[in-house]
């Protein structure tokens, strides 16, 4: 049986997964869950995941959340070594350290500035100027390394691309960091063609659109 994957095609760490998957070569059976209309709550995706939430990863009958999990246990079983999650324990743990710093700071100062939108709420503007404080340290990283981790492309870098692409599309101003657009051009060249347009841009582009009906609505 193939890998299955439960995702959501405008959810960021959907396309995270996607994303490794298609960079890996790995074929992935994938499972659209419409979160709009509540099917991550109903009783047949709570047996999977009673946390609710995509991305959802069954592989043989062994199911795992939370994108940055899957993502490193894809790499660790199906193509152990590869250069997107080395073996070598300081590039690891240094990758790790970047896809901690993700999750914990760049993309929850991002949360913090839209996700109010889904409670009818408005765009917080002091969450978007500590995003731009986050990225700022990220620039300042890259002035000395090509990618996030070093001289080669990992999970990392994927997984903080579609962070600060997401933030650009929903209007958080990061013309400012140059050695970040810099290395964001150099992930677009590094992906599998039209990987960039169809998995990061266009559902950037429409969550921004998501967003945008929603509180027009509201």
């Amino acid at each position: 049986m193939p890998v299955q994957l439960y995702h959501a095609s405008l959810s960021p760490p959907s396309r995270v997964v996607r994303i490794v998957a298609k960079q890996m070569g790995l074929n992935v059976e994938e499972k659209e869950v419409n979160l709009m209309a509540g099917e991550h709550m109903k009783p047949e995706f709570l047996a999977i995941n009673p946390f609710h939430c995509v991305p959802t990863l069954v592989d043989d009958g062994y199911a795992l959340w939370e994108s940055r999990s899957i993502i490193t246990y894809l790499v660790d079983k199906y193509a152990h070594g590869h250069s997107l999650y080395p073996t070598d324990l300081q590039k690891r743990a240094t990758i790790n350290r970047w896809l901690l710093w993700d999750s914990a700071t760049l993309n929850t100062s991002l949360s913090a500035y839209y996700e109010p939108i889904f409670a009818g709420k408005s765009f917080q503007p002091e969450a978007a100027e500590l995003f731009k404080k986050n990225a700022s340290a990220l620039d300042e990283s890259l002035k000395s390394t090509k990618y996030v981790a070093g001289d080669e492309l990992s999970v990392a870098d994927i997984s903080i691309a579609v962070t600060v692409t997401l933030a650009t599309a929903i209007g958080i101003d990061t013309s400012e960091l140059k050695n970040v657009l810099k290395w964001l051009k150099q992930v677009e060249t590094d992906l599998k063609p039209s990987t960039w347009q169809t998995l990061v841009i266009e559902p950037a582009n429409g969550f921004r659109d998501l967003l945008r009906s929603i509180s027009s609505s509201s």
